[in-house]
């Protein structure tokens, strides 16, 4: 297999980024040289280079400094969404020779690259985490256009990465040259259970590690937790509500926060916690779509998750009794986790049952197998 000089695109600043990480690592364990091109959007800055290291090797990221609100849409952001295409439209202009292949996080980051690798005969792959028009705030005006380039772009790949099955039908209507899946499923010898979190032994411990924005019942486990000195709430990420669960955790005695964190420390915090939660609004049409990493770590560390009805792996937890599918409220919320403690006894049937299933058909082997394959063929 020839190895490749590859440059991932990615529109946040990769601290951290599990799926972004997972596939880097994996590449590099298969020899090929990566670098990566991402957006912060705390701070305005020319770019920036660094070094991230992995267990497989390093590779080299150029972080471009524009700054934007996390969550805010494309009506908020248009103007920094723009001057990061430019950003990635120059630094591929000014790298091109270096590079053999193109591989695009998401339509914010393909659009331009795919230009780019289709001028100067670069291969180009597009990974698909969110669909745009159904993940984003795309005005109704224009989510036509975006729509129809976004089919362009995936049609024009010489590859197209998905993360569940059931995503073939959010991009029905086009006709990938190569489509793969790949599950948003962590490496399973990448954690151990820590000490290090201020755990109570007698607490009923609630883990939530990811992205800090409305849409996810947040504000409502919080409220849930402060009510009830039997629960701790651990959270750790970024995103809008950080602020305020900085600001809570220090009033309240249940209610812990870590700010950003690395990957393999989420791995850790959560296989010292109890209860996972994957909350998200089944409203958001990108919802019924989704593959949370809290679903696949919850079934790698064996922990029952809470998740809400209509929102990608419901069915696999009420099919499994795995966890609890709940509608999108606050009382619902309260009563799964109630539900949840009250069948404490058949925590540990379940913890075995999900590694299995885990082991069967989310293992991160067969994952990083696609990825390093769908290189190979290409």
């Amino acid at each position: 297999m020839k190895c490749l000089n590859i440059v991932f695109l990615r529109s946040n600043p990769v601290d951290p980024d599990s799926r972004v990480e997972k596939e880097v690592n994996a590449l590099l364990n298969a020899g090929h040289s990566i670098r990566i091109l991402a957006w912060n959007r705390d701070h305005n800055h020319t770019i920036r280079k660094s070094v991230l290291n992995f267990e497989n090797g390093k590779a080299d990221i150029y972080r471009c400094g524009i700054r934007a609100t996390y969550g805010g849409g494309m009506r908020k952001n248009l103007l920094p969404l723009l001057k990061f295409q430019f950003c990635i439209y120059k630094w591929l202009k000014k790298n091109i020779e270096s590079i053999d292949a193109i591989h695009a996080c998401d339509f914010d980051t393909a659009f331009v690259s795919s230009k780019i690798a289709s001028k100067y005969q670069k291969k180009f792959i597009y990974d698909i985490f969110d669909y745009y028009i159904d993940a984003f705030r795309v005005p109704l005006k224009i989510k036509e256009i975006v729509k129809n380039r976004d089919h362009a772009v995936i049609n024009k790949a010489d590859a197209v990465i998905i993360c569940t099955e059931k995503r073939k039908e959010q991009i029905e209507g086009t006709n990938p040259k190569k489509l793969v899946v790949i599950h948003n499923t962590p490496p399973s010898h990448n954690y151990q259970t820590s000490e290090k979190y201020n755990l109570k032994k007698d607490k009923v411990k609630i883990a939530y590690i990811g992205i800090l924005d409305e849409g996810r019942l947040i504000r409502e486990t919080i409220e849930i937790v402060k009510n009830n000195p039997d629960y701790e709430y651990h959270v750790a990420g970024f995103g809008r509500l950080a602020p305020l669960l900085k600001e809570i955790s220090q009033k309240t005695d249940n209610i812990y926060f870590y700010g950003k964190i690395p990957y393999n420390q989420t791995l850790n915090l959560e296989s010292s916690c109890d209860i996972m939660t994957a909350l998200y609004d089944p409203s958001n049409p990108n919802n019924k779509y989704a593959a949370p990493n809290k679903f696949y770590e919850a079934l790698m560390l064996g922990k029952p998750i809470v998740m809400v009805k209509n929102t990608g792996m419901d069915r696999i937890i009420e099919k499994n009794n795995i966890g609890i599918v709940i509608n999108y409220s606050k009382e619902d919320l309260s009563a799964g986790i109630i539900s949840l403690v009250e069948n404490k006894k058949d925590w540990v049937e379940q913890s075995i049952k999900m590694r299995r299933i885990y082991n069967a058909y989310y293992n991160w082997v067969e994952m990083e197998r696609r990825l390093i394959d769908l290189y190979s063929d290409i």
